[in-house]
């Protein structure tokens, strides 16, 4: 798996709960290695056996550019489409700027819950979370 030498790094975490993906974002999260990062954390839930929450720990994440918060956004969109839980862990002081700044703090923060197993409850769960996504989607592009 080949990577810029300087992009963030996506290190996997030991999970302390079944069906849990946890992974560490290390370094600067911007435009030149967003798509990287998205790449390998999206191949991480797929690895997965029946993944149903990703936690992502940003104690170690540096600067996040605007293409860097949109990759947060993308796998935040990723994991509400397959009806996976999503958290961010250890939000620092930049990283909560930017998204209270951009209006995404609670959006992205806000522990996103896995939908119950197959059922009517868990469609209508992801159809309520794909409108909020396009709501904040908006959200963000008026406040730019």
């Amino acid at each position: 798996m080949a990577a810029f030498p300087f992009a963030p790094h996506v290190l996997p975490l030991p999970d302390k709960t079944p069906h849990t993906v946890c992974l560490a974002l290390v370094g600067d999260l911007d435009h030149e290695v967003g798509d990287e990062v998205l790449r390998q954390v999206l191949h991480a839930l797929r690895g997965g056996e029946d993944v149903r929450d990703l936690r992502l720990d940003c104690q170690d994440l540096g600067a996040v550019d605007s293409a860097g918060l949109a990759v947060l956004l993308q796998i935040h969109r990723h994991t509400s489409a397959d009806e996976t839980g999503f958290h961010l862990d250890h939000v620092g002081p930049r990283l909560e700027r930017l998204l209270r700044i951009t209006g995404t703090y609670e959006y992205l923060t806000t522990p996103q819950q896995a939908a119950p197993s197959a059922g009517p409850t868990g469609a209508a769960g992801a159809a309520g979370a794909a409108g909020a996504a396009e709501e904040d989607s908006g959200t963000l592009d008026s406040g730019a």
